[in-house]
């Protein structure tokens, strides 16, 4: 009887765990500016795992000159306002772990090892 409480108790957790990864990472998906001051870079984060990053609006709209890699949602940190997402891009030279916050569904706040900036969702209409 224990046995099998626990295992339902096991298949609750990992259902709700797997419903809260499905969820941020069907916000993250899309197309997003990078709030920096100095370039206008843009990355786009794709459903099946891929991410490409542009280093400027130029090579964003001839979807050009732009770096390929992955993305996976590693880990899900509850918060009391927001939760942090733990993302880690796989690219060359080497890997970037991210931590993200959702300031609202078209807007996120980046935290990595040099600092911290902002991204922006591009809307559909500037997807030409």
């Amino acid at each position: 009887m224990r046995f099998i409480g626990l295992l339902t108790l096991l298949a609750l957790i990992l259902g709700c765990n797997n419903t809260q990864h499905s969820k941020y990472k069907s916000l993250l998906v899309g197309d997003w500016r990078i709030e920096n001051p100095t370039l206008q870079s843009f990355i786009r984060f794709q459903e099946n795992g891929e991410v490409v990053y542009f280093f400027n609006r130029f090579s964003y709209e001839l979807d050009s000159l732009n770096e390929f890699g992955k993305w996976s949602l590693d880990k899900i940190n509850k918060g009391k306002q927001s939760d942090t997402l733990v993302i880690t891009i796989d690219k060359k030279p080497q890997n970037t772990v991210f931590k993200f916050i959702f300031i609202d569904k078209d807007r996120i706040k980046v935290i990595d090892e040099r600092g911290q900036t902002f991204f922006s969702r591009i809307q559909n209409q500037l997807n030409n």
